[in-house]
């Protein structure tokens, strides 16, 4: 349907979080295609349209190639430690784009008789704005390293799962620690009942008496994805996946340090 007369309408893109696969594999330091064909078009063209995507990204992947081995090497060999880097992201708002909007029909389908869509043969473009990016909406340094406690096992058994590489070290004296300000459920996600902390970075790091911490650097090649899992305030990471509900009950302190 064509907007109102004196709207404009948005072309945006799904959300900028990891837990959809795609983004996730961009944190890691990967290359990643999304291939989705138009719902409305006939089964055959989808086949056909997403067999040509494919042979179109192998044959730019295998021009390229140089180019993005060196891209992934220079990304894994980063430091990121002093850095800012988003914990929270919000679209960015930019020009406007030629969006070509086709038309559908209504369709009898012939094998269970229920009405369905039909691409018809029609573009019309429209004006849109551009909401194909994002830009950060909260954000943090990226510290040298985190101390996780040797007793939050459920935390631990993820970093593990993703591949970050830790060790036991002892709290350093230049550790500080986030005060909690605010903690409570946030958005519900597909049933699941996210949890959101705000707070501040910067009082001085009591490590509990007796327990011991793993260290995880930021200079490794997951240094991203780690500073996203482990931030407190993240909208993607342990926290919110409550991976540190039981650390985190009646307290004000996040149980997990950082030295910058």
């Amino acid at each position: 349907m064509p907007a109102p007369e004196g709207v404009t309408r948005e072309w945006r893109t799904f959300e900028h979080v990891p837990r959809f696969h795609n983004n996730y594999v961009g944190l890691r330091n990967r290359f990643a295609l999304l291939s989705e064909a138009y719902a409305y078009a006939t089964f055959e063209d989808r086949i056909k349209a997403t067999n040509y995507f494919l042979n179109a990204s192998l044959d730019f992947a295998n021009a390229n190639a140089a180019k993005l081995k060196k891209a992934v090497q220079d990304a894994d060999k980063e430091k990121i430690a002093g850095m800012t880097l988003s914990t929270s992201a919000k679209m960015k708002r930019g020009g406007m784009v030629d969006v070509l909007m086709g038309e559908v029909e209504p369709i009898t389908n012939p094998n269970n008789q229920a009405v369905m869509c039909n691409r018809k043969d029609v573009v019309h473009p429209e004006k849109m704005a551009d909401m194909m990016w994002f830009e950060p909406a909260t954000s943090e340094t990226v510290p040298s390293a985190y101390y996780v406690p040797a007793d939050a096992a459920k935390a631990i058994d993820l970093l593990k799962a993703q591949g970050l590489q830790m060790h036991e070290a002892a709290v350093p004296a230049a550790a500080e620690s986030f005060t909690i300000s605010s903690n409570a459920a946030g958005q519900n996600f597909e049933g699941h009942a996210m949890r959101k902390v705000d707070g501040q970075w910067g009082a001085k790091a009591a490590a509990k008496t007796g327990t011991k911490y793993l260290e995880v650097s930021t200079a490794q090649p997951l240094g991203r994805l780690a500073f996203y899992l482990l931030e407190p305030a993240s909208d993607d990471g342990l926290v919110a996946w409550n991976y540190l509900d039981d650390q985190l009950k009646d307290q004000t302190t996040y149980p997990i340090f950082r030295k910058k």
